[in-house]
């Protein structure tokens, strides 16, 4: 499933993604569990890096819309979408199935 969001630096506050410009993440998950840490990630970097979080989609829908509803984290309510704002930077997470976890 795909997984896409954008953190935009409107006012410059934050050093992660330049002042002015709109960074997208596009993810490619396995299965919704993988989603919970990208969320807890997205929720610290808007906070510590003051960006505003815009176009939110899993597998190509909004993820405010009614059946996302059960997906839930803290910056949820801001997420603004826009048509207009265009992505300065594109970065493609892929799942390298080759990948093996090291289990403890």
């Amino acid at each position: 499933m795909k997984f896409s969001y954008m953190l935009h630096n409107k006012d410059g506050r934050g050093r992660r993604v330049p002042r002015g410009q709109a960074w997208q993440w596009i993810h490619d998950l396995e299965d919704i569990a993988h989603l919970g840490p990208i969320l807890e990630w997205i929720v610290a970097r808007v906070a510590v890096d003051r960006l505003s979080l815009m176009n939110v989609y899993l597998d190509h829908v909004e993820i405010t819309a009614p059946q996302n509803s059960q997906i839930t984290f803290a910056c949820k309510s801001q997420i603004v979408y826009s048509r207009i704002t265009r992505p300065d930077r594109v970065i493609v997470m892929n799942v390298d199935s080759a990948v093996q976890t090291v289990h403890h």
